[in-house]
């Protein structure tokens, strides 16, 4: 998560920059009390990534029915990548590495202990629907020019 938490957006693969954009568009969209699927779905359907929209879709509600804490999301022009987003990049990473009892402690730490199975089951689908698409959500390159310091 630490790679990826306040760096600049556009350092992120394609694939993660769709992942943060969808993020974003997600919870505006729930906040402002419309159905998120017709804000993100046709972004998914762009980039031929629709097999993934129903899991990314129930991985952002289970999130937020079920987030132990509520998780930051940024502005839709945000240039930096926030909490919660760098959070779920971070566990859509750790389901791609196959270690599982990695990926359910990490999500145990996020959300209630009901909602871990249907969690991971779409962090699982979700993956494999970026990965057929070739839109893995690479982690951002260092770049010292970048970097933030505090106080900055």
């Amino acid at each position: 998560m630490y790679a990826i938490l306040d760096q600049p957006v556009i350092m992120l693969s394609r694939g993660g920059q769709i992942m943060v954009w969808a993020m974003r568009h997600w919870t505006r969209a729930v906040g402002a009390g419309r159905c998120p699927c017709g804000d993100v779905g046709p972004a998914f359907l762009k980039a031929k990534l629709m097999p993934g929209f129903p899991h990314f879709h129930m991985m952002m509600a289970l999130l937020n029915r079920h987030a132990l804490d509520k998780l930051p999301f940024g502005d839709i022009d945000c240039p930096r990548i926030s909490d919660g987003e760098a959070l779920l990049l971070s566990l859509i990473h750790l389901a791609g590495e196959e270690a599982s009892d990695r990926v359910a402690e990490a999500a145990a730490l996020v959300i209630s202990p009901t909602a871990v199975p249907p969690l991971l089951m779409a962090l699982d689908s979700l993956g494999a629907a970026l990965a057929d698409a070739d839109l893995w959500p690479g982690l951002p390159m260092f770049d010292p020019d970048n970097v933030r310091f505090p106080n900055e």
